[in-house]
């Protein structure tokens, strides 16, 4: 079945005040870049950039850790106190582990040249680099009800609107063997891609709305009956696909999104609505949870960690998987030679949901890997 959209529940935007980050930003890299000329007034010295082994290395050395600096220092302000970034700061967020892999290399450089205070500044970036990233590393552990729990597998797939072979992209879905599919940038001419494929006989009962004919049209097909209040939803400048699936006879929600990115104008005022709208929407929701779906944002996002506040978790983390990206820029050429930079992609779940594992599928055409994950329910 198809569902029809439910009424709208738009609202005002909500304002997002707080101090401006790119101000902290530049507080954090005038500081670093005033180090060695502190430590010079003090030392004579000490770092000196005009250095006849290495005459520019320095100067290069201290800006980058400038650069580096002044994205952690806003980074960390944002999520202790009310900080208000705008679209490059939040782009910087989604990079920032990869852009700190300079830090260990600027660092052991600095220390074979002999600028012990530049190697310093290096190190301290490098383990800030790995409070960020090492815990996401690591698997937690699957708590004991998980093991006996009725289980579902969710693929997760943003097919891209440019997409030149959606038949291979459908038919991937089709196949995939699961029991849910939320679909990103599910245009009314990719769900007809899909049942030509063999979605309408392998996920026959859907949510979506034909009438969305935007790059952010998202869409559950799934091989499970739906509950009656499944159905798509308008919630201020958000729009969620709603599915209630019966799990081993325990009511599931899954709530697929794919709201506004970045790279749009307007793109980042719109984001932070939208998951101020989602923020509100978990809390209303009382047995288990699953949000999934293209975010455009990173965990690395301070919104990203509100949203965890709110009652979720980050289900890949949480199998020890930080590291999967899933998102590429094939659609902004050449820079697709990169390969996968980011992971874009979410699953977050409450507290009666548990994740037991993962795969990743193959793109198809698209600039983002979808995947599927296994979850166990209570």
């Amino acid at each position: 079945m198809t569902t029809r959209p439910a009424a709208s529940t738009a609202s005002s935007p909500r304002p997002h005040r707080g101090f401006p980050a790119f101000v902290c930003a530049i507080v954090g890299g005038v500081l670093v870049l005033a180090t060695p000329f502190i430590a010079r007034h003090i030392d004579g010295s000490a770092d000196q950039f005009g250095s006849r082994t290495v005459p520019v290395f320095p100067a290069i050395g201290w800006l980058v850790c400038a650069a580096l600096a002044s994205v952690v220092v806003s980074h960390r302000l944002q999520i202790w106190f009310t900080v208000d970034e705008g679209s490059v700061l939040a782009i910087a967020y989604d990079i920032l582990p990869l852009m700190l892999f300079l830090a260990p290399v600027i660092s052991i450089a600095a220390v074979i040249s002999g600028h012990l205070l530049l190697a310093a500044a290096g190190a301290a970036l490098t383990v800030y680099h790995g409070v960020l990233v090492v815990p996401r590393l690591v698997s937690q552990r699957v708590p004991s009800w998980a093991r006996t729990a009725p289980q579902f597998r969710l693929a997760v797939a943003n097919v891209y609107v440019d997409n030149t072979t959606p038949a291979a992209a459908a038919q991937q879905l089709t196949e995939s063997d699961v029991d849910v599919i939320v679909i990103a940038e599910a245009t009314p001419q990719f769900m007809r891609t899909f049942d030509s494929a063999g979605g309408d006989a392998s996920h026959p009962h859907r949510v979506s709305d034909p009438a969305d004919t935007s790059d952010y049209a998202v869409a559950i097909a799934s091989r499970l009956p739906l509950g009656p209040r499944s159905a798509v939803r308008s919630l201020g400048r958000l729009r969620l696909a709603v599915a209630e699936v019966e799990i081993g006879g325990l009511l599931t929600t899954i709530a697929g999104l794919n709201p506004r990115s970045t790279f749009d104008q307007d793109g980042q005022e719109i984001w932070k609505d939208q998951m101020d709208e989602l923020k509100s929407y978990v809390p209303t929701v009382s047995g288990p949870l699953v949000v999934a779906g293209d975010l455009n944002s990173t965990e690395f996002r301070p919104e990203f960690e509100e949203l965890l506040k709110v009652g979720l978790d980050d289900a890949i983390d949480s199998l020890g998987q930080a590291w999967k990206p899933s998102f590429s820029l094939k659609s902004v050429w050449p820079l697709g030679i990169f390969g996968v930079v980011a992971r874009l992609d979410q699953a977050l779940v409450n507290d009666r949901v548990c994740a037991l594992k993962i795969r990743t599928l193959k793109p198809r055409g698209s600039d983002h890997l979808p995947f599927v994950i296994t979850l166990a329910v209570r």
